[in-house]
């Protein structure tokens, strides 16, 4: 039996905690931060990949594909101590996020989507 399918055809984990990390470059691993609350800040991702963000101090996250300053742009979100999964579309490079209170931490792991997937990069 493999992994779950997402709506988008992707393997996926039946939850962000259970989700392999891809091992390899230290491209697959973020820190992410934000030292102000609502400023749009950027991340470089891979096109088409998949990545677990954990929340791992003060407050929540919020994501998008363009400036999170704008509401409707506003895709993932993410409270502390939670992860996530993120599909970054095709064509995508560029994720942007902000925090809703000041010193905002959080990882951003990318993850496996095949049982033999490894970085490319």
């Amino acid at each position: 039996m493999g992994l779950p399918i997402d709506n988008g055809g992707f393997n996926t984990s039946p939850s962000p905690g259970q989700s392999q990390p891809i091992i390899g470059t230290g491209a697959t691993s973020q820190k992410l931060t934000n030292g102000s609350a609502a400023t749009n800040t950027t991340a470089t991702v891979v096109a088409g990949a998949r990545y677990r963000f954990t929340c791992t101090k003060t407050g929540a996250f919020l994501f998008g594909l363009a400036t999170t300053a704008t509401a409707t742009n506003i895709r993932w979100a993410v409270g502390i101590g939670h992860s996530i999964e993120i599909q970054i579309p095709n064509g995508y490079t560029t994720l942007h996020y902000q925090t809703d209170t000041n010193s905002g931490v959080g990882w951003l792991v990318r993850i496996k989507t095949q049982i033999n997937e490894e970085p490319t990069e």
